[in-house]
């Protein structure tokens, strides 16, 4: 995998977020699995999908039904398994976001939601869930949380 880094080597440690819907954050936890937005049916033949990453975290703009999975850029880089036909590349579109790319030579049928596996103790640093979000959503994800990874889940 490439990351086309133009911002230098410091810049991997850089940590990054992804919103994620509560089912989205049960298909990480249960089978490693991270989803990406299915591309254009006009897009190219070869594109599995692609997923924007938040640099930095602004408490007052979160959707508080989202759950935010928080990561470094280098950890994403090495977390993501693509198969080995895949390639994936990471670029920075502007200061605070980082987008993944997934391709793959061309399939005779498209994935039904495409989605690549990952390390996931590598990938997942800390889980945040919105102020805003019901108290109910902040416990049900602490518990599903740790129940699989050992990591801080704190409400921002």
């Amino acid at each position: 995998m490439r990351s086309h880094d133009a911002y230098g080597h410091a810049a991997t440690a850089m940590p990054i977020a992804r919103g994620l819907s509560f089912v989205e954050l049960m298909e990480l936890l249960e089978f490693s699995q991270l989803r990406f937005e299915a591309p254009a049916t006009d897009a190219c033949a070869t594109l599995i999908g692609t997923q924007e990453w938040r640099c930095g975290l602004d408490g007052a703009a979160l959707a508080p039904s989202a759950i935010y999975i928080c990561s470094t850029l280098e950890a994403l880089r090495d977390a993501v398994l693509p198969p080995a036909d895949a390639r994936l590349e990471i670029d920075m579109p502007s200061l605070d976001l980082v987008r993944l790319m997934a391709t793959m030579p061309r399939q005779a049928t498209p994935l039904p939601q495409p989605c690549l596996r990952v390390d996931l103790q590598a990938l997942v640093r800390r889980v945040l869930v919105p102020a805003d979000a019901p108290p109910h959503l902040y416990d049900l994800v602490r518990h599903v949380v740790m129940a699989r990874l050992w990591i801080e889940v704190a409400r921002i």
